[in-house]
């Protein structure tokens, strides 16, 4: 039997983070004590596929006709996929330091390409506690935190891995391989396989499996893989409008995010797509192999896996770009989680409750058996696995405060997302620049409600609650 949290516990915790959402470091802790360790023998092994840049709306089962990824949707088929997953802040080094330890960026500091996690932050992320519990622990790809000119042992824990083949943020597709040119995936693809066949019977493992795709510069092809959607028709986005550009601050319509040539012209925009399309169904296939593999070796009858992107991207909304921004284009990714312990009639499920990328980390430390240091703020996706119309989170904070010098033309800013409302602040302008949206009635962010006299109330309950957000999560 696989112990991992008991249903008490379950419900204590959401309770708490419901009622109490400031309190964070008493609830990790109450919550850990009600942990029960399970046998070695029993705890789950875990795949995680993090892919780069890939929206909610970047996969088949998520609604798009024309991209095929037939592996994420078997994923889904067979897991509990997340109509809303969030990422915390929107861009890679921070979102994926939020990933390993289960933290906003304002507790873990990470604001930047350049500063790595500290030694003792490392002893606090995911991967390295599953290892101190007897875990294998593998990582391919792109770790993409901290700069390796800075202090590459620090930036690059290869030592805290019993598989490393890490890379930092500006990883190439093209890898030279014995003199010869090799696709970057294809290489993580055959390590994948590898750690499978030389798994020992009695000892759980963890692989993270960071694939690059479909992160730019989309330069290099894989040559071993005909590339599709040369000649694809992709439907533009509903507010791809000079009306919705429009109405976007001036602070943004001058940012690095804006695409004003995309209005009215495909071409450009045709091009860009089929090109992030055809690495997306690249990933694809990766997670169809790798996941094969798996099969192979005799181990998938007891292996979590669990997709997710480490941030959205824009792909033309608003004639926009990149991400960074708190729209939902941005902020919004996909998420599914394939635990095949579960009863039958749990798969399949689409989950409603409001997840994150902070949640992964204790997540997978719950179902381990391991308890989730306090310093984490994430909370336990296991609810939300058992029950499809579980919650364990009312609303939840956003953050971006990351500033580069070179590049100075990205806005700061921070905000709350509820199942409803909308709010954001760009910290900043001066003053403060508020923006307000009824996600219900306006599920394209297109009428700013922030000046509306009608919704006042929830102006000001949504920026206290944000100010509260701000100081208590540190």
């Amino acid at each position: 039997m696989n112990t991992t949290l008991v249903q008490p516990a379950f419900l204590l915790r959401r309770f708490l983070a419901t009622r109490f959402p400031g309190k964070a470091t008493f609830l990790l802790t109450l919550a850990s004590i009600l942990f029960i360790p399970a046998r070695a023998d029993s705890r789950p092994n875990f795949v995680f596929f993090l892919t780069d840049d890939q929206p909610y709306l970047g996969m088949g089962n998520t609604g798009n006709t024309v991209l095929k990824t037939p592996a994420m949707d078997a994923l889904a088929a067979t897991g509990g996929s997340f109509e809303n997953a969030f990422v915390t802040t929107a861009i890679c080094c921070c979102s994926r330091a939020s990933i390993l330890t289960g933290q906003y960026m304002r507790r873990h500091g990470i604001e930047d390409f350049v500063k790595p996690l500290s030694a003792a932050q490392l002893q606090e992320t995911y991967p390295v506690l599953l290892r101190k519990a007897g875990y294998r622990t593998g990582y391919l790809g792109k770790f993409g935190v901290g700069s390796p000119k800075v202090d590459e042992k620090l930036s690059l824990p290869a030592e805290l891995f019993d598989l490393w083949y890490g890379f930092p943020q500006n990883v190439a597709y093209k890898q030279q391989v014995d003199g010869r040119d090799r696709y970057l995936t294809t290489i993580m693809t055959e390590k994948a396989v590898e750690f499978f066949k030389t798994q020992k019977p009695d000892q759980p493992f963890c692989l993270t499996v960071a694939l690059k795709e479909p992160h730019g510069p989309l330069t290099y092809w894989d040559p071993e893989v005909p590339k599709p959607y040369t000649d694809a028709k992709i439907p533009r986005p509903a507010n791809l409008t000079r009306e919705s550009f429009d109405a976007l601050p001036g602070l943004i319509q001058h940012g690095l995010n804006a695409e004003p040539g995309w209005i009215g012209k495909d071409g450009g925009y045709q091009d860009f797509m089929r090109r992030r399309y055809a690495y997306i169904s690249r990933a694809d296939l990766a997670i169809e192999q790798i996941r094969a593999a798996l099969v192979a070796q005799g181990l998938d009858k007891n292996t979590v896996i669990i997709f997710m992107s480490d941030n959205g991207t824009f792909d033309g909304a608003h004639a926009l770009s990149g991400k960074w921004l708190m729209h939902e284009e941005s902020i919004r990714v996909p998420l599914i989680i394939c635990d095949p312990r579960l009863p039958a009639s749990t798969r399949g499920q689409k989950r409603t409750g409001m997840a994150l990328n902070i949640d992964l980390a204790p997540t997978m430390l719950a179902m381990a058996g391991v308890p989730v240091p306090s310093g984490m703020q994430g909370l336990n996706l296991q609810p939300l696995l058992a029950d499809r119309n579980a919650k364990i989170r009312d609303d939840w904070y956003y953050e971006h405060l990351y500033f580069d010098p070179n590049r100075p033309r990205i806005p700061q800013s921070v905000g709350v997302r509820t199942e409803r409302w909308k709010y954001v602040r760009y910290t900043d302008a001066s003053p403060a620049l508020e923006q307000l949206f009824d996600l219900v009635a306006d599920p394209h962010e297109e009428h700013d409600l922030a000046k509306e006299p009608a919704e006042g109330k929830t102006l000001a309950m949504l920026r206290a609650r944000c100010d509260e957000y701000g100081v208590s999560l540190r």
